[in-house]
């Protein structure tokens, strides 16, 4: 089917063509006519089926006449720009052009034009198709580029989508490494209070200030945390000191032995924050999986890396599979290019890591 406009088009320079050659004729009875009809015609289809249309209207160019339409030109222009622009493949539109460049000479030479107008003819075939054939190339560039731009919102929005749920996970880690710490803490201080209001209920006031000292304190951390988490940089805000937080755990009947050799410096902040978050970790765990059981606790700074070897005894006779607290030390190593590891010998359970500095 011809493309409506391509076929008012082809009908308007036929009409015309026509009322033309009847008025001053082109040729002797109705051969102006043929003329004009098979050059004008196959306009209809030059962008459907622009190599056929192209090689109908070039046949009649062999038709000797004493002129030619007075929109001859223009349909020439049309139909092998058309051709330069939507013919496929290339090698077919190259015979196409060269085949029109031969049929306009020869028609340039049987008819009233002198020879030298034979160069004009074939260049007004050969502009239009290489003009054609570069707008095509740039149309294929744009929709290239288009697509490109289109993938590129694409990874965008996926980009966004995982920049949140990291920190959706970020939030999730700070919040369990804090709250699951002091809750245990607590946890630990209430079974004690409760033990004691059974024996000796003026005993308990103890374990009961420390529950709401542990309160307190933990309602500080996760403000602490959002601090962090709003930060520019992840770092600012980060918690007290690793002694710190092994006393408190062993005040609150975790019992546990830290050995801190060296210390970090205002450039190692990224590590201070993991190594803390990690140590908290190891004594929540050991609270909740191995109460009574005492926790050896080194933490090594060296010029070049922080080794942190946490361990207690323990019933489990391999690992158990990662849980949010095993999974949060393994992320924090490994989103500082360090190295985790945990594992169940002769009865303890021991996590190493080491964070490169």
């Amino acid at each position: 089917m011809p493309n409506r406009t391509d076929a008012v088009l082809a009908t308007a320079f036929t009409v015309l063509g026509l009322v033309q050659v009847t008025i001053w004729p082109i040729a002797d009875g109705v051969v102006g006519h043929v003329y004009v009809l098979g050059t004008t015609l196959p306009l209809a289809w030059r962008r459907t089926r622009p190599v056929a249309s192209a090689l109908v209207s070039t046949a009649f160019w062999f038709v000797p006449t004493d002129g030619y339409p007075i929109l001859g030109f223009v349909s020439v222009v049309l139909q092998f720009f058309a051709l330069g622009s939507r013919g496929r493949p290339r090698a077919v539109v190259a015979a196409t052009a060269a085949w029109a460049c031969l049929a306009t000479v020869v028609g340039t030479l049987l008819g009233p034009e002198s020879p030298v107008a034979a160069i004009g003819a074939a260049i007004a075939v050969v502009a239009p198709v290489l003009a054609g054939q570069l707008v095509a190339h740039l149309a294929r560039q744009n929709a290239e580029l288009e697509r490109l731009a289109t993938r590129l919102r694409e990874e965008q929005r996926r980009a966004e989508e995982s920049a949140v749920e990291a920190e959706r996970a970020r939030i999730a880690q700070e919040l369990h490494d804090v709250v699951g710490h002091e809750v245990t803490l607590i946890a630990v201080q209430a079974e004690a209070a409760a033990s004691a209001l059974r024996v000796a209920p003026d005993r308990a006031v103890e374990p009961v200030e420390a529950i709401r000292t542990t309160a307190h304190r933990t309602l500080a951390e996760m403000r602490g945390v959002l601090d962090l988490l709003a930060s520019d940089d992840g770092v600012h805000g980060a918690t007290e000191d690793v002694r710190e937080v092994a006393r408190r755990a062993a005040a609150a009947g975790i019992a546990n032995e830290l050995t801190v050799t060296g210390a970090p410096d205002e450039r190692q902040e990224r590590a201070r924050l993991a190594v803390n978050r990690v140590v908290r970790e190891c004594l929540t765990n050991a609270g909740r999986h191995a109460p009574g059981a005492p926790v050896t606790i080194e933490v090594a700074w060296t010029p070049g890396a922080v080794r942190l070897v946490a361990a207690n005894a323990t019933d489990l006779v391999a690992v158990p599979a990662a849980g949010r607290g095993l999974t949060g030390m393994r992320n924090r190593a490994e989103l500082l290019d360090g190295e985790f590891a945990a594992d169940v010998r002769d009865g303890r359970f021991t996590v190493r890591v080491e964070l490169p500095l």
